[in-house]
């Protein structure tokens, strides 16, 4: 308020017209008022942890059992697997049973204490079914305010520069888009039980040692305490890298460590008997493990995964009803290892994912089979390389859809981005140059120039995404006033800088008001879950596509640039024209919808925070969509991870990349889902099983499945049965 009284004295009234100036004050008192209460209000919601946690259930509840049953093949059957608690060399939990079972792993994990848990076991054991079955078993008994467990990606930790409170918080936010002060204090609380996937993934080798990242990540679990205890938490691993970072004398502490055992024969038959759709065809399968069961077939089956794998492969029918594939090919001759036989499975799993039922795939297997390679083949130099970009260690399992242009190199798609910017700025912009003078469009494109760097060059542009506001909900009524108060300050200081002048007072409080209270509901109802991540004011979104991250990034950036031009056309219109009116408009969503907002959240950030940061946050914050933007200058930018996308996704075109990949990778991957070939975790894509991701990146293998395994696709050509170019 003292910023704007200075100024409107300095300014004198021969330049500012009284009644406008009344009603901007007036406003901004409002505005204050309003901001005082929404603070408030927002920090009460902030630090109320047991409903923070008892809504982030509810999202992570509809997320998991996505996630169990896309791991399962669309089958709620899974095998009863049996574990042994195995013992640290030191300091390990207590309350642990000698034996247990899926079925009562939930039980199993009550009563140890600290509640701290370790599962091990071979590759396809189960490791992460049995962490998902056990956070579904714990969400259906959690008591109201209880502890919520997160499953996480252990790829994307980096102990280095992050600690584990924070890199928990931090999921919490891009992935159930909590507010970050929220998710901090729900951690904090202890509130959030991790549940953390993949220790065995973090390092290239297959025996991590003291010096590795995964040794590293143990600190971390280890320095995480709970008052005077070690935090809980659940930790899968490898049985073989447990074990050798155990001989490095690195484990977690007070943990209990349970070890999943090979399925035995009896796990196997009785699961083939319940998932198989006709039993009989199998009996020449089981009556080979009832002969060798210590067998290579034996052996190659010995894992849930690879059952199921068998199963999906098998089971699978031409859309005439008739048998894709018989059971007796896995009693081939050639088959003499298991190797061969995981390999086989995995190869024939690729080519039947070419159908899904009875409906032809809109891709052929070629297409499939080269897309997975090039996805596989990034992660895996992610992984042997453990690589370093613009800050962040990329991931080996993670495919999250704006953050994968380091395929494409370190710089290509930044100045593809950056380019496609300025040109899109530029064109819009002609009209400047047409109807006013050159030199105004030359000055122009400086500036477009400059706000292209700026929207290129942050390396890892934030997805923002556009919400409607539960109105029913108090916090969804309060933002909505917040808007209308935010809406009647900037209303009023309009009529208070510039309409009053040109127009007269009374027109220019009439078009103050009204745009401010038109735009101040858009912002309220609409637009305020552009920048503002609190699940209070949002409908819930825990099952939301990682592919829709990049499509709601720009559909924000799109409107928000939509709603501010044409805020601005009735003083376009009545000062300069239509014609200057519209292509106002058409600027602005260009400008928001292409990055602009980090360009204008860097501006202020740069010039204005030093010295004037809380006058002028007094002034920006009762609108608050565009609050957190002016505050840190640190928001998203609008549209910029959408652009990034797509200059990542034009520098992987065939005629520019020996790496191609399709025009639409969000659909295909999404495909790949519902074929099996993928899953999601958060905001990400992984690959359905790391042994397929492998598989992928080994191109000498070749296994010719049986004669009466081949097809052809619909166009009549054979298909490729190779593991890709």
């Amino acid at each position: 308020m003292g910023v704007a009284v200075t100024i409107a004295a300095r300014a004198g009234t021969g330049e500012v017209d009284p009644g406008g100036l009344a009603v901007g004050l007036v406003s901004l008192m409002l505005a204050v008022a309003g901001m005082h209460q929404a603070t408030l209000s927002q920090g009460w919601q902030d630090t109320d942890t047991a409903g923070l946690a008892d809504r982030l259930a509810v999202d992570v509840r509809k997320r998991e059992e996505e996630a169990r049953q896309r791991l399962l093949g669309g089958s709620d059957r899974t095998i009863n697997v049996e574990f042994t608690f195995l013992p640290s060399p030191a300091h390990h939990g207590t309350g642990a049973a000698p034996h247990g079972t899926l079925q009562e792993v939930a039980a199993y994990y009550q009563a140890l204490r600290p509640g701290r848990l370790v599962i091990t076991g071979a590759p396809g054991a189960g490791k992460t079914v049995l962490a998902l079955h056990l956070i579904l078993l714990l969400l259906a008994d959690r008591a109201l305010g209880g502890p919520v467990p997160v499953r996480l990606s252990l790829s994307t930790f980096d102990p280095d520069r992050h600690t584990l409170d924070d890199w928990l918080a931090g999921h919490l936010t891009r992935t159930y888009r909590l507010r970050p002060t929220a998710a901090a204090t729900l951690v904090a609380a202890r509130l959030v039980l991790p549940v953390l996937d993949g220790l065995d993934e973090m390092d290239a080798g297959e025996t991590p040692g003291r010096a590795a990242r995964a040794a590293a990540a143990l600190e971390a679990m280890n320095r995480y305490v709970h008052s005077t205890t070690k935090g809980q938490l659940v930790l899968t691993c490898r049985s073989t890298a447990y074990a050798a970072l155990e001989g490095a004398d690195m484990w977690a502490e007070d943990a209990s460590r349970i070890d999943i055992a090979p399925v035995s024969l009896a796990a196997t038959e009785a699961f083939v008997t319940a998932r198989a759709r006709k039993p009989a065809r199998w009996e020449p399968v089981l009556n080979a493990l009832h002969a060798a069961p210590a067998g290579p077939l034996a052996r190659g089956l010995s894992t849930p995964w690879r059952l199921t794998l068998a199963l999906a492969v098998y089971d699978a029918r031409h859309p005439d009803g008739s048998w894709a594939r018989d059971p007796v090919d896995l009693l081939e001759p050639t088959l003499r290892t298991p190797e061969q036989i995981r390999d086989h499975l995995l190869n024939l799993f690729i080519l039947a994912a070419s159908s899904t039922g009875a409906a032809t795939a809109p891709y052929t297997r070629l297409q499939v089979r080269t897309w997975l390679t090039v996805l596989a083949g990034y992660l895996h130099a992610n992984t042997t390389s453990a690589r370093d970009v613009a800050g962040r260690r990329l991931s080996g399992t993670d495919l999250v859809l704006h953050e994968l242009w380091p395929l494409t190199g370190h710089r290509r798609a930044r100045t593809v981005h950056v380019l496609l910017t300025l040109v899109l700025w530029a064109t819009a912009d002609l009209p400047a140059a047409l109807l006013d003078d050159w030199k105004v469009y030359a000055g122009n494109v400086t500036l477009m120039v400059v706000g292209s760097l700026l929207t290129g060059v942050p390396p890892w542009p934030m997805p923002s995404r556009l919400e409607r506001v539960a109105a029913k909900t108090p916090a969804g009524r309060q933002q909505l006033v917040n808007g209308l108060v935010g809406g009647l300050f900037w209303g009023g200081l309009v009529v208070v800088v510039d309409m009053g002048n040109v127009v007269g007072p009374v027109i220019g409080l009439v078009y103050g008001l009204l745009v401010g209270l038109a735009g101040g509901a858009m912002v309220g109802a609409g637009l305020a879950g552009v920048l503002s991540d609190a699940p209070e004011v949002r409908r819930s979104h825990g099952n939301a596509s990682p592919r829709g991250m990049v499509r709601d990034d720009l559909v924000t950036g799109f409107a928000t640039g939509l709603v501010v031009g044409l805020g601005f056309v009735p003083f376009y219109w009545f000062a300069l024209g239509p014609v200057f009116a519209l292509g106002a408009v058409l600027i602005y969503m260009l400008l928001f919808g292409l990055g602009g907002g980090r360009a204008l959240a860097l501006l202020y950030n740069r010039l204005f925070r030093c010295g004037y940061r809380g006058a002028l946050d007094a002034l920006f914050r009762p609108w608050r969509a565009f609050g957190p933007l002016f505050r840190t200058g640190a928001g998203p930018a609008l549209g910029a991870a959408g652009v990034r996308y797509t200059a990542f996704l034009l520098c992987t075109r065939r005629w520019w990349s020996s790496q191609p990949l399709p025009w639409r990778l969000g659909r295909f991957l999404d495909w790949c889902c519902d074929a099996g070939l993928t899953r999601t975790a958060g905001i990400a894509y992984q690959f359905r099983h790391r042994e397929l991701q492998d598989f992928l990146t080994r191109g000498h293998i070749h296994h010719a499945p049986p004669p009466q395994s081949a097809s052809t696709d619909p166009g009549g050509r054979p298909p490729p049965y190779g593991p890709g170019p």
